[in-house]
């Protein structure tokens, strides 16, 4: 089957243009690949042994048998495995999916990512991960097919999934207790963080455009450009001046910081973890506390080579406008800033 016929048979609009380079790759191999990645050992094997969709093994399985009837979804599979090893994107608008109906359309996307889960289990190991974490990291295929489940009523893995499990593909994310820590290249962008002697913290904006409103230009509701202004921090010998940020809004009036007490902590080339919050499990002090301990502890035992600096999370459970909306005693509340 050629790439062209595969594109006819799945009625496929469009592919990524490296589908031909893959395609000439594999073109002489792919057949056996799939019928391996695909057979119902591979998969019992692969899938016991990374600990991952245990409770949907029958319905993978199912899945996979269907699949192994199509051969231009074998070929398909074998182009988006290549696809997502090498960094590609299944979210990217130039792949179209294929439309269809059946088990075979709904985890079609699952069995490009089955022949990488020993690879994440190794990395993770060969860093000394604790077992735990290992299983909790690769239950994130659990926490996508339950996400699929809830919002189409029926377990699946798409290509969202697909795009997201990416992430504990080229071994981004990792899950310590209540939150999942994903580690991409420096990600704190538009301000910068400061701490005096006392230990106090002040949050300057930079290099961003502010809304009147004081909102970041561009966010919803805040696009008209009338009034805004770019917010950036200037440096001089004496002090460090710029507008300081106060949850999700920019303070108009400057703030100066006197050098003699304060000192630049955190920049955009600093390493830092963003946090996601998942919709299981309790939001308690204890909880929450318990996590980031033990991600210290992992950060620095097994990840000597990233010299993280702090966590970082935008999820809208830190925001402190919840204090408007829920008891004070809620525990989103107590976590907010």
């Amino acid at each position: 089957m050629t790439l062209n016929q595969m594109q006819q048979v799945l009625g496929l609009s469009q592919v990524p243009a490296c589908f031909d380079d893959f395609y000439a790759q594999i073109a002489d191999s792919w057949e056996a690949h799939a019928a391996r990645i695909l057979s119902e050992s591979y998969i019992s094997e692969t899938l016991t042994a990374s600990y991952a969709l245990a409770s949907y093994r029958d319905t993978v399985l199912k899945a996979a048998a269907q699949v192994r009837e199509n051969r231009a979804l074998c070929l398909l599979v074998c182009l988006l495995e290549q696809w997502i090893r090498r960094g590609g994107s299944p979210n990217d608008p130039e792949y179209a999916p294929p439309a269809g109906e059946g088990l075979a359309y709904d985890f079609l996307h699952l069995f490009p990512a089955i022949p990488t889960m020993a690879e994440s289990v190794a990395h993770l190991r060969g860093r000394g991960v604790p077992e735990e974490v290992i299983a909790a990291t690769l239950g994130e295929y659990d926490f996508c097919v339950n996400m699929c489940a809830s919002r189409m009523g029926r377990p699946a893995f798409d290509r969202g999934r697909l795009n997201w499990i990416t992430r504990v593909i080229h071994n981004r994310l990792i899950r310590i207790g209540r939150f999942k820590y994903d580690l991409p290249a420096p990600y704190l962008k538009g301000v910068r963080v400061y701490r005096n002697r006392a230990g106090q913290v002040a949050v300057l904006a930079h290099d961003v455009w502010v809304h009147r409103s004081g909102r970041l230009l561009g966010s919803v509701g805040h696009t008209d450009k009338e009034g805004s202004y770019q917010a950036k921090i200037q440096e001089t010998e004496d002090a460090f001046t710029g507008h300081r940020a106060a949850g999700p809004l920019v303070e108009p009036t400057l703030t100066v910081l006197p050098k003699t007490e304060w000192t630049l902590c955190l920049s955009e080339t600093d390493a830092v973890p963003r946090i996601h919050i998942p919709s299981d499990g309790s939001f308690d002090r204890d909880t929450v506390e318990a996590s980031y301990r033990q991600a210290r502890e992992i950060f620095h035992r097994c990840y000597p080579d990233y010299p993280y600096k702090a966590f970082f999370c935008t999820s809208w459970l830190m925001s402190p406008e919840l204090r408007k909306l829920l008891k004070p005693s809620a525990s989103a509340c107590r976590h907010s800033a």
